[in-house]
């Protein structure tokens, strides 16, 4: 893409100068050549390695960079978990206490193409997008070395993701929509520089699905350790059964979700109930950032802590944005649900904050709490969604009470459907980044005005499913720059 060309050519150009090894200097445009790569890969894997990792390494750093908006994002442009928290808003299961930051999302009014919010989530994973294609094109698919397969699948796992957001926000959900314009699809860097049209979204969701695919055959059998903010196989397995939820294909879904989740351990009902979400060696967690002073990502006011964590020094705390569940949705957890210690109770009289008010992410002094990307518990809703789709709904109970037993000790559903493990799925996940994409993937649509609704006048809003408000146009910059794309293929 145009808008990005430039962050191509200084990648290319920092793989070339910092190597440093006199077979990438004396002939330093071998390095793009496939021929150098497939002959270093062979015959010096450990120097390909030297190359390549760095420019992994920058991967995990743009996932917690500014999306390119020059400062206009300010503290709510944190890197990929600021659209955790702008598309959850986007919805009804997440209300702002008062009327200001995030108040246009809030209001489905930040959209259009003159916008930033729609530049900088385009530049944001169309830059991943770029970067993982400056590696994958490095590393031959024949090469036997196992570091390679391992940095390789990461990469791909990188692409896949950031096409899966990208798809979801600029067009309506896959099923009933195959043939309808998604997004350029740019898997050279060479592509990168062009400019692309948009393609049909069957496309790239087989794009999608074939990143991934090939990710998990790369990753299997490495191990990452005792790093969870790093990909593995597990993660990338995790990542397609969302994809295949949303492409409606169940069984596939099931399958993915259940490998995922082999060997993590869910939180008990003590531990969903004190744990804070802030902590990454959580055996919970399956993949998520550790912020400490040696990784330099502690990000302070500008970081999803800032705006989440009631009880710290941020905004969503003593500045007092305040973020809130549904009322409506607040109104299914029982009596006996131990993640009602996640939210103020409104019937807590003697409650410093507001009813409602969310207390599931706790601040963690100096600014060092971690983020959570993917946890088991989603595998379990997944499997569980996926088997009330097929019309089992006695399986799908059965695995759902597996989580349920940690949560709610007097749960004990014989059988379920699809609403109910809906509805289960958006108060385990709540804050989380679902919430948005699981309503566009459902096709289901939005009510704040019903009686007792927590939400602010103006945000106090019904919104059928499908509607465009949901979704974001093309970028005006990408409209002006790229003679592929014109005013006649803006969304509505």
């Amino acid at each position: 893409m145009k808008i990005i060309k430039s962050l191509i050519i200084a990648l290319f150009a920092a793989t070339v100068v910092s190597c440093g090894e006199d077979y990438l200097t004396t002939n330093p445009t071998d390095v793009a050549t496939g021929d150098a790569m497939n002959e270093l890969a062979k015959n010096n894997p450990d120097k390909l390695v030297t190359i390549v990792e760095p420019l992994l390494k920058g991967l995990y750093a743009d996932f917690q960079t500014k999306s390119g908006t020059d400062g206009q994002y300010q503290h709510c442009d944190y890197g990929f978990q600021s659209f955790f928290l702008m598309s959850d808003i986007m919805s009804d299961d997440m209300a702002l206490h008062v009327n200001g930051w995030f108040k246009f999302d809030h209001l489905f009014d930040y959209r259009d193409e003159p916008y930033v919010r729609t530049f900088g989530y385009w530049n944001f994973f169309y830059t991943m997008v770029n970067n993982a294609n400056a590696i994958i094109e490095k590393i031959p698919d024949e090469s036997l070395d196992a570091e390679l397969h391992a940095i390789k699948g990461q990469a791909l796992t990188f692409r896949a993701l950031s096409y899966s957001y990208l798809i979801q926000m600029y067009q309506q959900t896959y099923k009933g929509n195959e043939n309808q314009p998604g997004v350029p699809l740019i898997i050279t860097t060479s592509e990168g520089e062009s400019r692309r049209g948009r393609v049909p979204v069957a496309d790239v969701y087989d794009q999608i699905e074939k990143d991934y695919l090939k990710a998990i055959n790369f990753l299997d059998g490495w191990d990452r350790g005792t790093d969870k903010g790093r990909i593995d196989k597990s993660v990338a397995q995790g990542l397609l059964s969302r994809t295949y939820l949303v492409m409606n294909e169940w069984q596939k879904a099931i399958d993915m979700a259940k490998a995922a989740r082999s060997g993590y351990s869910l939180m008990n009902t003590t531990e969903i109930a004190t744990d804070g979400f802030n902590e990454i060696n959580n055996k919970e967690w399956m993949w998520g950032m550790d912020v400490t002073t040696a990784n330099d990502n502690i990000l302070g006011f500008a970081s999803f802590s800032s705006w989440i964590c009631t009880t710290g020094i941020g905004y969503g705390g003593k500045s007092g944005y305040y973020i809130k569940m549904d009322a409506k949705l607040y109104s299914n957890f029982s009596s006996t649900d131990a993640r009602l210690a996640q939210f103020v109770s409104p019937e807590d009289a003697t409650a410093v904050y507001p009813p409602y008010t969310n207390l599931k992410f706790k601040y963690a002094a100096s600014w060092m709490a971690d983020n959570v990307f993917m946890r088991v518990s989603e595998m379990y809703l997944t499997e569980a969604e996926a088997l009330a789709h097929l019309n089992k709904g006695t399986e799908a109970a059965i695995v759902l009470k597996d989580l349920m037993v940690n949560r709610d000790p007097s749960w004990n559903k014989a059988s379920v459907t699809v609403d109910d493990v809906y509805t289960q799925r958006r108060l385990e996940l709540w804050g989380e980044g679902f919430a948005l994409y699981d309503h566009l993937r459902l096709k289901k649509g939005v009510d704040r005005t019903y009686a007792g609704s927590n939400y602010f006048d103006a945000a106090k809003l019904k919104i059928e499913a499908g509607d465009w408000k949901f979704l974001y146009q093309i970028p005006l910059r990408e409209i002006q720059e790229n003679e592929s794309i014109s005013e006649a293929d803006q969304n509505p």
